[in-house]
Parts: C-alpha cells; sequence; structure tokens
C-alpha cells in the first residue's frame, strides 16, 4: 500500500488601473475588462509559476486592435511576456472600435498555499526587525 499526497497551489492575478481608461473601451466596462484579463492570465500564471507585480501597457488603434504592447520590468526569457500578449491579444474583440488610446494596467501575480496544519504563516519583509545589536 503507497501513501502519497498532493499539494495544489492555484496563481491569483490581482488587476489595477485607472477605472476611468477602462469604462468607455471595454464592452462590459472596467468590471468585465478586470474579470476577463484576470482569467485569461491565471493559466500563463500558473504554468510560469509567476509570482510579483508587473506593468502591462498597450494602445488600442485607430483600428481598434491592440498594439504596441509592452510587460514590465523586462525579462531575460521572452517566452512569460509572449504569452501574456497573447492572452492579452485573445480580448482584443471585446474593446470598442476606432481608439487610439494608450491604456497601462498593473498586475499582481501571487500563490495563494494555505498551509497543511491550517496554521496562518507569518512573514516580515527584514527578518532581523525588530532586533537590535549587529547583524
Amino acid at each position: 500500500m503507497g501513501l502519497f499526497t498532493l499539494s495544489f497551489s492555484q496563481t491569483y492575478v490581482k488587476v489595477s488601473f485607472d477605472k476611468d481608461q477602462v469604462e468607455t473601451i471595454y464592452k462590459g466596462g472596467q468590471k468585465k475588462f478586470e474579470t476577463d484579463l484576470s482569467g485569461n492570465l491565471r493559466y500563463t500564471g500558473n504554468v510560469f509559476q509567476a509570482n510579483g507585480d508587473f506593468r502591462l501597457s498597450f494602445t488600442l488603434n485607430d483600428k481598434g486592435e491592440i498594439a504596441d504592447v509592452k510587460l514590465l520590468p523586462e525579462l531575460y526569457d521572452k517566452t512569460f511576456e509572449r504569452e501574456v500578449k497573447r492572452d492579452l491579444k485573445r480580448m482584443e474583440k471585446h474593446f470598442a472600435g476606432k481608439q487610439n488610446q494608450e491604456v497601462s494596467v498593473n498586475l499582481s501575480f501571487g500563490r495563494d498555499i494555505q498551509p497543511s496544519d491550517a496554521r496562518v504563516a507569518f512573514q516580515a519583509r527584514d527578518p532581523f526587525a525588530g532586533q537590535t545589536g549587529s547583524r
């Protein structure tokens, strides 16, 4: 008889942006844009085990197409950036046509790993915070 355990963690994607920027150009408004973008990026985030903050900017050209997509900070391996751009392009049909407008979005990728024994884990930014003396 074998014993094994599985551990799953799901990537979450928090999307934030200037609300006035998207409300009039995306069919369904800002809430739908936020839901669609985070949903599209969730799989990519899982595959690449993305963790951290990024800035996604793009332009809607006069034909209503997504152009000049940039993901910052730039990464050495362009595969993740290419997949994020592909996920964004899948949303192109939801943008109202003839815009010629720049859009900038903050993306925060994280993992929701739950402790196996239901304890809450705390982590300080500086592990020596509050201690005096030399390090």
